[in-house]
């Protein structure tokens, strides 16, 4: 931004599609996704922006994705998508990525399975917006997630169902 123009970096070591990033201590990290030939992808991996460089870090529990992925209190968390190793169907699992310990965990799921939706920290809380559910209805809904006692929460839904879109916390 600061020259105004773009530059090509290096590649990551798969072409991915359908995937989530977000941004830890300056690393972008891409998650899951599909790869070239749509199978689905369980693997992670971090850009060093300072060395050009992508490095694969801890691969997720299951394939995912269609997912939304935020970071939050130096940790990436991952909502929901599809996850083919419970079915190939959506899910409303959420996981969590400590960088530090390069290690993922499972916590609460979310009250609604869903794909193609945005998230966004808000507050301290994360929150999940719309997307499609299990049934493959578009949906309006929003859950908000409490870290602290590992626990979701109806909240106000949005006035119009929405799908494959991002979602920012100011």
């Amino acid at each position: 931004p600061l020259l105004g123009a773009w530059a090509e970096v290096a590649s990551m070591s798969v072409a991915r599609s359908q995937h989530a990033a977000a941004v830890i201590d300056g690393k972008i990290y891409a998650i899951g996704g599909e790869d070239a030939d749509g199978d689905d992808l369980v693997t992670v991996e971090a850009y060093d922006l300072q060395a050009d460089s992508w490095q694969q870090v801890a691969s997720m529990p299951h394939t995912r994705s269609k997912h939304a992925a935020i970071s939050m209190g130096g940790k990436i968390w991952v909502s929901g998508g599809v996850e083919n190793g419970r079915g190939g169907g959506s899910t409303n699992t959420l996981i969590v990525f400590d960088p530090q310990a390069n290690t993922w965990t499972e916590l609460a799921g979310m009250g609604t399975s869903r794909i193609d939706h945005a998230s966004a920290v808000i507050g301290g809380k994360l929150y999940v917006f719309g997307g499609y559910d299990s049934d493959g209805l578009r949906m309006a809904s929003v859950e908000a997630y409490d870290p602290t006692s590992n626990t979701w929460a109806q909240v106000s839904d949005l006035t119009t169902a929405r799908d494959a879109f991002v979602a920012v916390g100011i």
